[in-house]
């Protein structure tokens, strides 16, 4: 049983309203991203780079069941559906590559400059590889089934004719990316977390009384979660090495307890972006599945789920960079407040009447030469010069 016209319409409603959200979650970004260097934190960089495929993947589900409509072979529906093919799955290969920073930082010790030397090989990686395939389809073309690109219920994508190329070419290469996302954050997660417990009870046995020309080195094995206390032992590639040296005894404990924290607020961070990545795709993909086993049936709920879910990439992504950055934000805009009220010009404490400003009278005034005579305007006034005057007693 077919959609009757008002559930597509419905859906189209929704394509939009999700497309719309989107764009203005990209522009928010990309603006607040390129006007201050505050908001360039490494989770957030990833974000801004991810913005691009949203922006282009937003405008493909405002073009809704347009090129639809147009039919198979329209310009339009042509683009949209190499758009929906190049940008959408985007949005997985670049959680992977904060899953890969997480990866290389805590296991092969990358620092922030490594990690930024390697954004060129990840928008190789994220825009290089869904360009070679969108491209490859597009150029699909059969006398039995037609395009591979074409009409596609919702909108244009894959063509019902090629439909099992979707799971294959569309959804496969997104679900096995985010089960290599997913494996990385989770063997990072537990290590990172037994890191913390280890740091938190090594901040408990430090001695808290000043300690002067004593170094002590306490390594804390990570995976045992146990503390064993040796002379200048030097640090393993899983354990953490604390400190202690001329009257501070708990500056080495201080740097790495500020690094792990850093290392589990992106670990944090990255993993909200999967989440919202796997939460845009999962209905999306439920209706795939279901319209292969019922081909005949499509189902409204689903289709009109996952159109709306799917067109809501950038939107997520936007929420996402805005918590990572609230505090930054809302100091912005309390020093876009401040200076606001700086301009606006002092208000007066005695308003002058007409009648009061003609009774001022100007005779006797003269103009001040002076280059310094104190005035803001160009001439300065000179007040008159009080002389004495002889009264004549005949008057």
């Amino acid at each position: 049983m077919a959609l009757t016209d008002e559930q597509l319409h419905a859906i189209s409603i929704a394509e939009r309203v999700g497309g719309s959200s989107s764009l203005l979650g990209c522009a928010f970004i990309i603006t607040t991203y390129s006007a201050s260097t505050i908001f360039r934190k490494p989770v957030n960089r990833l974000i801004f780079y991810a913005s691009f495929g949203n922006a282009f993947s937003a405008v493909a589900s405002l073009m809704s069941r347009d090129g639809v409509i147009e039919g198979p072979e329209s310009a339009l529906c042509l683009a949209q559906s190499f758009f929906i093919q190049y940008w959408m799955p985007t949005d997985s290969l670049w959680s992977f590559c904060m899953a890969i920073n997480i990866y290389l930082t805590f296991y092969r010790r990358h620092s922030a400059e490594d990690l930024k030397k390697l954004e060129k090989w990840y928008f190789l990686l994220c825009y290089g590889l869904p360009l070679i395939l969108a491209t490859a389809l597009s150029l699909i073309k059969t006398t039995e089934r037609g395009r591979v690109y074409g009409p596609a219920l919702i909108w244009c994508s894959i063509s019902q004719q090629w439909q099992f190329l979707r799971l294959v070419c569309f959804y496969g290469p997104v679900w096995v990316v985010s089960i290599a996302t997913f494996a990385i954050y989770a063997i990072a997660g537990v290590r990172i977390y037994r890191k913390t417990k280890a740091l938190k009870a090594a901040k408990d046995i430090m001695p808290t009384s000043r300690t002067v020309g004593i170094t002590r080195s306490v390594t804390f094995n990570v995976t045992a979660g146990a503390a064993k206390v040796l002379s200048f032992e030097p640090a393993t590639p899983y354990s953490t090495c604390i400190e202690s040296q001329h009257s501070q005894p708990g500056s080495g404990l201080s740097n790495q307890v500020s690094k792990n924290n850093a290392m589990w607020s992106y670990l944090r961070y990255s993993f909200i972006f999967f989440i919202a990545m796997v939460a845009t795709w999962l209905p999306s993909f439920v209706n795939r599945v279901y319209s292969l086993v019922n081909p005949s049936k499509p189902n409204f709920g689903l289709n009109l789920t996952g159109a709306f879910v799917l067109s809501l990439q950038g939107f997520w992504n936007a929420i996402i960079y805005t918590s990572t950055t609230f505090p930054i934000l809302k100091a912005k805009w309390a020093s876009i407040l401040k200076s606001l009220k700086s301009f606006s010009p002092p208000r007066s404490t005695r308003r002058v009447t007409r009648r009061e400003s003609a009774d001022i009278s100007l005779e006797g005034a003269g103009f001040d030469g002076r280059s310094n005579a104190g005035s803001t305007s160009s001439l300065a006034i000179r007040p008159p010069v009080e002389t004495s005057m002889a009264v004549s007693s005949n008057v």
